[in-house]
């Protein structure tokens, strides 16, 4: 029971570290992008296929319960919305 509640544990924790790297990722963009106001070699497909990828991963997270998945997918999603906020309105400008 002990180990089984342990290996539990330890699936969760990489779950958790695996989800938090890869939703972070996408700030370092973001906060570039609000900084230089340049998208330019960013692709709007690759964000709108992501987001779309993400929304579906957030509606698989639902189904199974499991938060993780919700969570990282639920960054996953509005922050790539943002980036594509971000290329929409800094597009414009240039």
């Amino acid at each position: 029971m002990f180990l089984q509640a342990s290996s539990d544990l330890m699936i969760t924790l990489v779950g958790t570290m695996a989800a938090v790297l890869t939703t972070s990722s996408f700030l370092p963009q973001i906060f570039k992008a609000y900084r230089t106001k340049k998208m330019d070699d960013v692709s709007p497909y690759l964000m709108g296929l992501f987001a779309t990828g993400t929304t579906f991963w957030l509606v698989y997270g639902m189904f199974k319960n499991d938060f993780v998945i919700i969570g990282a997918n639920a960054f996953g999603t509005a922050f790539n919305v943002i980036l594509l906020i971000l290329k929409r309105l800094y597009s414009r400008s240039s």
